[in-house]
């Protein structure tokens, strides 16, 4: 039923939207093109990652700058104009998310080789492995993943407090993952070796930047006046 006393209003509505709407292809463009910023990351760190402050290097060539990493802030978009023209089919201005802040892109590609460690492992030590462990260990990245995008989102939100308690949830996930790594074995000592050695490499990558990113967030939160407490 319509109200006889509602009054119409015409043109008070703009329909029209500021900034155009994407569609479905130059989305799936654009989330290709964020998997590819986490593969050339993997690439660039491969070849640092013995390095000293490797991570802040790899920033650097990623086109971020070191403290992107940590910073709270909006992050750089880590392409040059041309080079985003070019992934997305001459898209300008493509819109923010979170698919490439630096952290993000960080996570997804350790976890992306920690995911693919762990297949590679049980592929060749179904004989060794309890599916107890199989599920706590792959139940330990995935928790410790998980609460790191909901972190990010928390920041983009603004909430600080928020962000550190998902990246505590995230460390203590990380510690859990280390753990495990007593409880694996396996027959061929060189194999197991390069496995946990390899993994511990981008834990204590990850442990570090979370750390910096709760470091910023305490600052943040210092600066802010504190709401009532019951």
């Amino acid at each position: 039923m319509s109200d006889p006393n509602f009054e119409h209003s015409d043109g008070n509505w703009d329909e029209t939207p500021s900034e155009p709407y994407w569609n479905e292809y130059q989305w799936r463009k654009y989330l290709k093109g964020s998997d590819q910023d986490t593969a050339k990351f993997l690439s660039i760190y491969n070849t640092l990652k013995h390095k000293a402050n490797h991570l802040d290097e790899v920033a650097v060539q990623m086109g971020w700058d070191a403290e992107d990493i940590s910073l709270t802030d909006e992050f750089n978009t880590p392409e040059s104009a041309e080079e985003a023209e070019a992934r997305f089919d001459a898209i300008d201005n493509a819109p923010y998310t979170l698919h490439r802040h630096p952290v993000i892109v960080v996570t997804r590609a350790l976890y992306r080789y920690l995911h693919e460690s762990w297949q590679n492992y049980m592929a060749h030590s179904q004989n060794y492995l309890s599916p107890q462990l199989c599920w706590n260990y792959a139940n330990s990245l995935h928790q410790a993943e998980m609460n790191v995008l909901l972190s990010i989102q928390a920041i983009d939100l603004g909430d600080f407090g928020l962000t550190i308690c998902h990246l505590k949830n995230s460390l203590s996930a990380l510690n859990q993952t280390l753990a495990l790594h007593d409880q694996v074995t396996h027959p061929d000592p060189e194999f197991l070796a390069s496995f946990r050695q390899e993994n511990q490499i981008r834990i204590f990558d990850l442990r570090e930047m979370w750390i910096r990113v709760m470091s910023d967030c305490r600052i943040e939160c210092q600066r802010r006046p504190r709401g009532d407490q019951d």
